[in-house]
């Protein structure tokens, strides 16, 4: 698997999953000097500060190999690589506020940075949306196809309009799954049950296609809500699920695999291009090589994962995963995917 990862990105996927990092002009902020003028850009404050910070938020923790890479590779050879002009912060378990706020953040030129899936940015590019939608893809390289079409890149053309900056979109989580209270077999299983969603229309559509109740919630939240009978279930990534414990509150793993979960590192668009030219590529280089990194690292761990889940007392069910994909075909209709789904199939040749 690491072998195919390796050609894989190195190859077809190295131009397109950094397609939306571009340059432009810096936009205007007020400076921090004693005199309280204005400076015409954020060039000019961090060419006075003597540098630039980018905090980049994650709602992962620590020892979710995703974090890792961020901390290891991105941060650790931007700030070498930059002399130490550019200083990167990384905060796990949204620290830093939710994906949505952080974006927000973002859209008005702050210095920060969010992981976040193609769910969350169907709110500002609504189609953008399909490439996490259910069964788009069943295993790891069809998703890696994906993100090579011409489909994609104009979704990301589309995403730099509103204010974003893609510095790559190869962050791997993994697939999702359900971790539940009660055993779930078929879509049947999920009615009346409560399952935690991340809030994006896709995530919601996806689970109520496939019976159950969503309750909308930050991921830093779902531990305490399994806790207290807010809700009864999760979808989630191997890795998100023993970095979060989950093997602590609930009792059960459902592989329905309804999602392959690739993520970008996004930015603002106007902090990016304050950055001289130079900086902005190693941005963008060390960005794609943190992602390789995280990928690899969730590949080779999963086996790992299961088993810490299942020693924690976790039991796996045998699930109908082809009751489910029947169950989701009606989410492209709810979410108005269907054409554009259709476009990448015809680009896919499928």
């Amino acid at each position: 698997m690491k072998k195919l990862l390796s050609i894989v990105l190195a190859g077809v996927l190295t131009v397109s999953l950094t397609a939306c990092a571009g340059k432009g002009s810096s936009s205007e902020v007020e400076s921090n000097s004693n005199e309280t003028t204005k400076t015409d850009s954020k060039a000019e404050v961090a060419a006075t500060q003597g540098k630039y910070t980018l905090k980049i938020g994650t709602a992962l923790s620590e020892n979710d190999p995703l974090y890792q890479a961020l901390e290891n590779v991105f941060e650790k050879n931007v700030e070498e690589q930059t002399n130490g002009e550019v200083q990167v912060e990384i905060y796990s378990s949204s620290q830093l506020g939710s994906d949505e706020d952080v974006l927000e953040q973002a859209l008005v030129g702050a210095g920060v940075g969010i992981i976040t899936d193609p769910g969350r940015l169907s709110n500002y590019v609504y189609d953008f949306g399909v490439l996490q939608a259910p069964y788009i893809a069943d295993s790891y390289e069809e998703v890696l196809k994906l993100f090579a079409t011409d489909v994609y890149k104009d979704l990301c053309s589309q995403i730099e309009q509103q204010g974003f900056n893609i510095l790559s979109f190869n962050y791997y989580q993994g697939e999702r799954e359900l971790f539940t209270k009660k055993p779930i077999v078929e879509p049947s299983d999920l009615k009346g049950q409560r399952i935690r969603s991340s809030g994006s229309q896709v995530v919601t559509a996806t689970l109520e296609a496939m019976g159950a109740n969503t309750t909308v919630l930050a991921w830093s939240e779902a531990y305490q809500a399994l806790q207290q009978q807010v809700i009864e279930g999760v979808e989630v990534h191997l890795s998100a699920a023993v970095g979060s414990s989950m093997q602590e509150v609930t009792k059960y793993l459902s592989f329905t695999g309804h999602q392959q979960l690739l993520t970008a590192l996004v930015i603002s668009d106007a902090w990016m291009k304050s950055l001289p030219e130079e900086y902005q590529t190693i941005l963008i280089d060390q960005s794609y090589k943190a992602g390789t990194a995280a990928s690899e690292a969730v590949l080779a761990k999963n086996e790992e994962y299961l088993r810490t889940l299942k020693e924690g007392g976790i039991e796996v069910i045998e699930c109908n995963k082809e009751a489910f994909k029947e169950a989701c075909n009606i989410a492209y209709e709810t979410l108005g995917y269907t054409q554009i789904k259709a476009k990448l199939d015809a680009e896919l040749g499928r």
